[in-house]
């Protein structure tokens, strides 16, 4: 017999209000993982010292987002599996589902884990981080990547319930996790000043204390997601359709973080202040994507399971929904930005010169936001369809060999005008998902 795991409906009801609904808790969510990445740079800015913010902040973390971008891509292929079998009204399929999910996390990894700890040296030179910066980047990055067996965890663990329609509990998790990595944070951060090893300790117990309580809970749970360590193991055609599905959704994120590498490889030319100042403008600019990764997760799981039921018209008006939502988001960010944004890149630098630079980074990124309104809800629906192979071939193009050609091919002076690649990028790829979109047979069909 099929057991709703949750009681929230998005295969009726409004629209807007199913969306806003399922939204704003994994935006409260997202946003708590942002405010632990902000101590981590506060701590390490303020309290320690911009070579040490620029080791973090870095090359380190543009090679740590792609790893990341690969873990996303199948975490999110886990949630389109679940969420289509949940709304065709099969438990069976829900479970497989679940616990092929788990037996890829844990094994992949722990693959990656290794692979990723080997590869770090030879990885920062490649990208020509400043010689007096490689020690501090790679113990980061070293204990970063011994927590990516525990991150995909409890990340796989929170798909799985929203895959379910269940938006409220995966935000306790990342309350927990936020409570664990800031108390550690400040503990061995800024009160026993190890610096940059005391904020990656931080952030290997806080990963590794979540996936624990992710695995105990779905151990003693009775509902559609049991899952216990007991019963290890993988349904090989879940196991395909994962890495079908996964890999593309993968290859579309990397995309977007290979080419951010090359971005931090050509602002890495300009020294310190300049990376410092790159990180900085991250930091900010990341309040936006929070918001706009929401959108993405919440239009996931309601286009998935539309689509898994057949509701091809609701899946379309779910994408205008979200493309509303976005542009909205954007413009607010834009003008809260235009004002406050210079008092919040302030938080993690004290030097002017890095502060100047960062202002104006941000400056020529938000006012370019509502092109993205194109692009994350689409690209959400395109995922939740299964339509993976043109939106890879236009990131290809759009994101990363256009991108990629800007920073190696035009003549750049400055780190600001490194940044003018992600509009440039985003007019383009806007343009291409809106046709595809309008003129995809599977979008036009009537269920």
């Amino acid at each position: 017999m099929f057991r709703p795991a949750t009681k929230r409906d998005i295969l009726n009801g409004k629209i807007l209000e199913q969306t806003l609904l399922f939204l704003f808790p994994v935006f409260m969510g997202n946003l708590l993982q942002i405010l632990y990445g902000f101590i981590d740079s506060i701590i390490l800015g303020r309290f320690v010292s911009k070579e040490a913010l620029a080791a973090v902040g870095g090359s380190a973390t543009s090679i740590i987002n792609i790893v990341l971008n690969l873990i996303g891509g199948l975490t999110a292929a886990i949630t389109v599996l679940t969420a289509q079998s949940y709304g065709k009204g099969d438990a069976e399929k829900v479970s497989s589902s679940v616990r092929t999910g788990m037996f890829t996390a844990i094994c992949f990894g722990g693959s990656l884990s290794i692979l990723m700890s080997l590869l770090a040296p030879s990885l920062l030179k490649v990208m020509g981080e400043p010689a007096e910066n490689i020690p501090l980047s790679l113990t980061y990055m070293y204990l970063y990547f011994s927590s990516l067996m525990p991150y995909f965890v409890y990340q796989c663990g929170i798909s799985i319930l929203r895959a379910l329609g269940d938006s409220s509990r995966p935000v306790y998790f990342i309350l927990i996790t936020a409570f664990i990595k800031i108390s550690f944070d400040l503990l061995l951060g800024a009160v026993l000043k190890l610096g940059v090893l005391g904020t990656s300790l931080a952030t290997f117990i806080a990963h590794l204390s979540c996936a624990i309580i992710i695995l105990l809970i779905f151990d003693r749970t009775p509902d559609l997601y049991q899952f216990s360590l007991k019963d290890f193991g993988f349904d090989p055609n879940d196991l395909k359709k994962i890495f079908r599905i996964g890999i593309p959704f993968s290859v579309q994120s990397m995309l977007f973080a290979l080419s951010n590498a090359v971005a931090q490889s050509k602002i890495n030319e300009f020294g310190t202040d300049a990376i410092a100042a790159y990180t900085a403008f991250n930091n900010v600019d990341n309040l936006f994507w929070c918001f706009s990764s929401s959108v993405a997760t919440s239009t996931i799981t309601m286009a998935s399971q539309n689509y898994g039921k057949g509701n091809i018209q609701r899946v379309r008006k779910i994408a205008y929904t979200s493309m509303a939502l976005e542009a909205c988001s954007a413009l607010l960010y834009s003008v809260f930005f235009y004002f406050c944004g210079r008092d919040l890149l302030s938080l993690f630098l004290k030097d002017e010169a890095a502060l100047d630079i960062s202002a104006r980074m941000l400056t020529v990124v938000s006012r370019s936001y509502v092109i993205y309104m194109f692009i994350e809800p689409l690209d959400a629906v395109f995922r939740s369809c299964g339509m993976t192979k043109v939106p890879v071939l236009i990131l290809i193009f759009a994101i990363c060999i256009l991108r990629i050609s800007y920073c190696i091919f035009y003549p750049i002076d400055g780190p600001v005008k490194v940044i003018f690649c992600y509009p440039l990028s985003w007019i383009v790829t806007a343009v291409l998902y809106l046709l595809y979109f309008l003129l995809n047979r599977r979008l036009r069909v009537r269920a």
